[in-house]
């Protein structure tokens, strides 16, 4: 019997945005991490496709940031037409730091556009901003969404995170989160069998240098402490998580 050694996760990773995501690609195959690579509009989708199509450990997701609505709403069309393509969907939501209504008003607009062609095919896996628009977003996913979705570097309250659970979303913590007193408290919080990683790189760092998927390792240190557990059945825990939302293998130990 083949023996299988720990598998990271990094739900939610910008492999477009690094210096030569070429060259992170190749260290994630070699590592055997299982990655989503986000994308943040329509039109730059194909070029991670192209570079992600004979992965084994990554995909590419199709998205449209909700900071870049405001510009790239236009690329609506696009976005539809590509989601043939992938079962996977992100960055995708809503980000009220904004004061602007209209804007405000066209990210749920869009938001309600996705996830109304995301539920009329079903089994999307959508990767998901809420930053100070928990409450709305979980209003809009609802209780019955036919497809998964994952609350990105979630910053609502614990009450939220709560309703978020009941309606059965999932959560993807980061190293940045690990970091913040609230990040922590969440953490402390949440139901473990909802709890994904993520580094959100290369938005996030670790001291000079942006986060990458080995780096996932990071948190899996912190939820172990909060789980009470070592960072191998954190690692497991995680990994069954993901298991639950994918028909994914664990990874076979190199001899």
């Amino acid at each position: 019997m083949a023996e299988h050694r720990t598998c990271l996760v990094d739900t939610h990773c910008h492999l477009d945005l690094y210096p030569d995501p070429a060259s992170l690609l190749r260290s994630v195959e070699a590592a055997g991490i299982y990655t989503i690579a986000v994308t943040n509009a329509p039109s730059v989708f194909s070029h991670t496709k192209q570079l992600t199509e004979k992965s084994r450990y990554v995909r590419a997701a199709i998205g449209l940031h909700p900071e870049l609505v405001k510009t790239h709403a236009h690329e609506r069309p696009l976005f539809w037409q590509h989601l043939a393509e992938t079962r996977y969907v992100g960055e995708v939501g809503l980000d009220h730091v904004t004061p602007d209504t209209a804007d405000r008003s066209l990210q749920r607009e869009v938001f309600a556009e996705v996830l109304e062609h995301c539920a009329a095919i079903g089994g999307k896996i959508l990767t998901v901003h809420s930053r100070r628009a928990a409450s709305t977003v979980i209003d809009m996913v609802g209780r019955d969404f036919p497809g998964v979705v994952i609350l990105h570097w979630f910053s609502g309250s614990l009450r939220e995170a709560s309703r978020a659970a009941d309606n059965g979303l999932y959560f993807s913590v980061n190293p940045a989160m690990t970091r913040s007193k609230s990040g922590q408290a969440l953490i402390e919080r949440l139901d473990p069998d909802r709890v994904l990683t993520e580094t959100d790189g290369p938005f996030v760092s670790l001291g000079k240098e942006p986060a990458t998927p080995p780096d996932v390792s990071v948190v899996l240190r912190h939820l172990a402490e909060a789980w009470r557990m070592d960072e191998a059945e954190a690692a497991n825990r995680v990994f069954s998580t993901l298991r639950r939302v994918l028909p994914v293998k664990p990874v076979e130990a190199t001899p």
